[in-house]
């Protein structure tokens, strides 16, 4: 290990904390919701019952085009981990939970159940042969103060270094995705290892009530009978989906996938809670299509969370 990736690899591990605090619902909350936050900050803090051994992990992707070699996506996120400066302290603010169902409320939904947080970004840096620049905007938020800044401004630096975003000579442009999260994917790879505090959570779960979107009729004029689309997103304290932290987990097709966002801003949750404070938890939401043989056309949907630990994502 070089000296430069030493230093950035302490620079991390000096970072990760257990600091645990609660996401305020807006920036308009008022005195006393700052008050409840204040205070469940140190609830939720002090409700620590153990740790485990958790990791940071990343990897990059041409978004369009040919595949990256192997080599050079190596060399890039070796770049950006090298300049990657995390915040302090590290404001863990997001929890793991286990699988839930739409329709079917759990009975043992009020016992807690040990979680760990869990931290996912996605940043998405643009290049062009006229300009030369590298934009980088936020795909997938992380919601951790400073940690998409943080991102962004490693994967800034890293560009400038021997032009590494320059796009190809026979291409107009190049366009990288960049995920920095605990949960492990396919290429990627380990830059820190972190110990993270378990919390009793109270897990999300999806109000019976949450609407469902109709068969697509497009997807009916490609002959499809059947579908399925998988979304995984953050459920903040006030029980709505974040929308900035959305993710697609699979889809049938283009057009199922569609209709289920239409339906995103209307979903709601019973928060997850830790000790009677609502925190924020990441869920993945099955909306399952199927065209009935007669009668009007609908769809139903279920939810799970995501399951503890490192996983693959496809």
């Amino acid at each position: 290990m070089t000296t430069r990736r030493r230093d950035a690899v302490a620079r991390v591990l000096g970072a990760v904390g257990l600091l645990i605090i609660t996401r305020p619902a807006s920036n308009t909350v008022s005195a006393q919701q700052a008050r409840d936050s204040t205070r469940c900050d140190s609830v939720v803090a002090a409700a620590r019952v153990d740790s485990v051994n958790a990791g940071l992990f990343i990897s990059a992707a041409r978004r369009s085009g040919d595949p990256l070699t192997t080599m050079y996506l190596n060399y890039l996120t070796a770049r950006i981990v090298s300049t990657f400066v995390p915040p302090k302290p590290f404001r863990l603010t997001v929890f793991e939970g286990p699988p839930l169902m739409r329709a079917l409320r759990p009975r043992a939904d009020t016992a807690p159940q040990l979680r760990a947080p869990t931290v996912t970004g996605v940043y998405r840096a643009i290049s062009t042969q006229d300009s030369g620049l590298v934009q980088v905007k936020v795909v997938r938020a992380s919601l951790m103060p400073g940690f998409d800044e943080a991102a962004i401004e490693a994967i800034r630096t890293a560009g400038v270094y021997r032009q590494l975003f320059t796009p190809p000579d026979d291409e107009d442009s190049l366009t990288i995705d960049v995920r920095i999260s605990s949960d492990s994917v396919e290429g990627s790879r380990r830059f820190v290892a972190a110990s993270f505090p378990r919390m009793p959570v109270v897990d999300a779960v999806a109000f019976k009530t949450n609407p469902v979107p109709g068969f697509p009729v497009d997807a009916k004029l490609e002959g499809l009978t059947a579908g399925e689309v998988v979304l995984r997103f953050v459920v903040d304290r006030t029980g709505h989906p974040a929308m900035e932290t959305i993710e697609v987990v699979r889809e049938t097709s283009s057009s199922f996938l569609l209709d289920a966002i239409d339906v995103m801003p209307g979903l709601r949750f019973t928060p997850a809670s830790v000790r009677g404070c609502a925190v924020a938890q990441t869920v993945d939401y099955a909306f399952s299509f199927l065209l009935p043989v007669a009668g009007p056309i609908g769809a139903s949907g279920t939810s799970r969370t995501s399951r503890k630990g490192p996983r693959l994502r496809h």
